[in-house]
């Protein structure tokens, strides 16, 4: 059985979510979600309680998800795209997903409208051909499976570039063996969360969570870390990385100086195909706050070098 609940705020729509995997992190059981992995996902649901951050691109997407319906409606004159105020979930799979839109007058039946805002570079690198995201689909695909009076799914996706404005319509259909092998996704992430089995964290997606996790260190306290064979191997890495970077990084700078010695006195350089100019600038003066954070400090006792991570931790 599905439950409904009718959203009456977002304190009471985000505690219901609290308790499910939800439509827009399927993609995270996968590995192929955008923004989300499967680690910080298991965080997430295992209890752990982080601080909530404000996300102001968020509340922008929000009220621009109007505008991504009237621009459906426009393309698809048929349709009628009716706001979804409810949150949809299979208590006993754990699974909940808020639909953004219900599309009505279609011949094939009732439709679930994703509604999604894209920053023209995204859009160029993620959507192919107008194509959606597979972890955007897979989300389409969660409402649908919860949404059991639909039979049709569509991704639309609002490019917001103020000299081309454009909104792509991908039909999702519904799809028995995509819809079970999300159902075996879900259960086996509850499973493993009872048991406790803890997957590998994203590390390229989850510096900040685990930022989070660790925020303070524990005076005095060591880890023996001999038995990882694979940190020495990274830590080579990342100190060829490191080397090549400062080459880098010093050719920049003399490239650029020899730029300043070419234009000298002058404003602005007149070369083909490029824009020049070494203007004085002024900072005004400011205060910082004081703040506190971990430092990674790293170095190679087989030189004696340090190769210190500047970023705070």
């Amino acid at each position: 059985m599905i439950e409904r609940h009718k959203i009456t705020s977002r304190e009471q729509w985000l505690a219901l979510r609290k308790a499910d995997v939800t439509a827009s992190a399927v993609g995270a059981l996968f590995g192929v979600h955008q923004y989300q992995s499967l680690y910080s996902l298991y965080v997430e649901k295992s209890g752990l309680e982080l601080p909530e951050e404000t996300n102001a691109m968020l509340e922008w997407r929000l009220m621009l998800e109007s505008t991504v319906a009237a621009a459906v409606e426009r393309q698809r004159p048929g349709w009628r795209i009716v706001k979804a105020t409810e949150y949809l979930r299979d208590s006993e799979l754990r699974l909940g997903a808020t639909p953004d839109f219900y599309i009505e007058g279609d011949p094939r039946g009732l439709g679930i409208l994703q509604a999604k805002t894209i920053a023209p570079a995204a859009y160029k690198k993620f959507w192919t051909d107008g194509q959606p995201p597979f972890w955007v689909s897979l989300q389409n695909a969660a409402e649908l499976m919860l949404e059991y009076e639909a039979d049709f799914g569509a991704v639309a996706g609002l490019v917001i570039d103020p000299w081309k404005i454009e909104c792509p319509i991908t039909d999702i259909p519904r799809h028995i063996g995509v819809e079970a092998r999300i159902r075996e996704a879900v259960k086996k992430f509850w499973d493993d969360v009872a048991a406790g089995r803890e997957p590998t964290p994203d590390f390229g997606k989850d510096a900040d969570l685990i930022a989070k996790l660790y925020p303070e260190e524990k005076p005095l306290k060591t880890v023996d870390l001999s038995g990882n064979n694979m940190l020495p191997l990274i830590l080579a890495e990342r100190a060829k990385l490191k080397h090549e970077a400062d080459k880098i990084a010093q050719r920049i700078d003399e490239i650029e100086t020899e730029v300043k010695f070419a234009i000298g006195d002058a404003e602005i350089a007149s070369l083909p195909g490029w824009s020049v100019s070494f203007k004085t600038q002024t900072r005004k003066a400011f205060s910082v706050k004081a703040t506190s954070f971990r430092k990674l400090n790293i170095t190679d006792n087989r030189t004696g070098a340090d190769i210190d991570d500047d970023r705070p931790f």
